[in-house]
């Protein structure tokens, strides 16, 4: 919950990156703060009327019951939620040899490496998956801390009538024009940047069992933070841009686990850092299951 608040994915390479420098006795530089918000996104981003509309209808309605959140409330909400849940996370480590291996698989296949695993984890699904991205907002390349994160989603049921590169491919396309429109690309941070920031806190806390209105609850449904949440969502963090090595200190490994978020039903982090690359897979299970 307020899962972006601090940073996303990347802030967490370069805040180890400065942890490690100051344990070596390195230069520790301070790093520089920088959010992705509605004010800042790319210039031929547009957010289609249609949703102007109904953010400011949402706004309207929740500025007569608007409650402004603090810490004591986010420790509740905390503190109810896991009343009933546990986190529960599963590792799979890619050694050099099996890492090689697949890689040869994935570039033969003409995709990307997450397209390719997408399509190994819904390969067995007789259902449509609704699959959400977190997507790289660095388009710089800076390294700072906060967060620069967007994100894309894809909808696609795997075709048991054509072979596993077949299905791939038509991921990775589905993908890719997404990715390659700013309109898709950074739709999510438009969105989201249009709401009444105490409206973000309330979805979060509707869904935590702490809080509770009417306009909260449907904004909550509409926007899967209810029964209706995303099958997978998947976050690569590709190779760790950060030195493994830092003087007497080496980085043996690297596991990403992002927090389990309200939408999705499976949380999937990948990092890769020198010769690993591990897969861990986040989910919240009832604390009686």
């Amino acid at each position: 919950m307020m899962h972006h608040l601090g940073g996303d994915g990347k802030s967490l390479l370069y805040f180890i990156e400065t942890f490690m420098n100051c344990l070596a006795g390195n230069e520790c530089n301070e790093l520089p703060f920088r959010n992705l918000g509605l004010s800042n996104l790319p210039g031929d981003v547009r957010i289609p009327f249609f949703y102007k509309l109904l953010t400011k209808s949402w706004n309207h309605r929740w500025s007569s019951q608007k409650k402004v959140f603090d810490y004591p409330d986010m420790d509740g909400a905390y503190s109810e939620f896991w009343k009933e849940h546990r986190s529960v996370t599963e590792i799979k480590r890619y050694e050099k040899d099996e890492l090689e291996s697949l890689m040869k698989r994935v570039k033969d296949s003409g995709v990307t490496l997450t397209s390719y695993l997408i399509t190994d984890m819904i390969k067995d699904s007789d259902k449509r998956n609704d699959i959400g991205l977190a997507v790289d907002g660095r388009t710089d390349g800076n390294r700072s801390m906060g967060n620069q994160a967007t994100g894309i989603s894809v909808e696609y049921r795997y075709d048991k009538s054509r072979n596993f590169e077949e299905n791939a491919k038509a991921v990775h396309a589905l993908m890719q024009k997404k990715l390659s429109d700013n309109r898709y690309r950074y739709f999510v941070l438009g969105f989201m940047g249009l709401l009444d920031p105490s409206l973000k806190d309330a979805i979060n806390l509707e869904h935590a069992g702490y809080f509770s209105s009417k306009v909260s609850k449907q904004v909550a449904g509409i926007l899967g933070y209810g029964e209706k949440v995303k099958d997978i969502s998947i976050t690569n963090l590709t190779r760790a841009d950060i030195s493994l090595e830092y003087g007497n200190h080496r980085i043996k490994d690297i596991a990403f686990i992002p927090p389990v978020v309200s939408y999705a039903k499976n949380v999937i982090g990948i990092v890769t850092a020198g010769d690993v690359m591990t897969v861990s897979r986040h989910i919240i299970e009832k604390a009686d299951s």
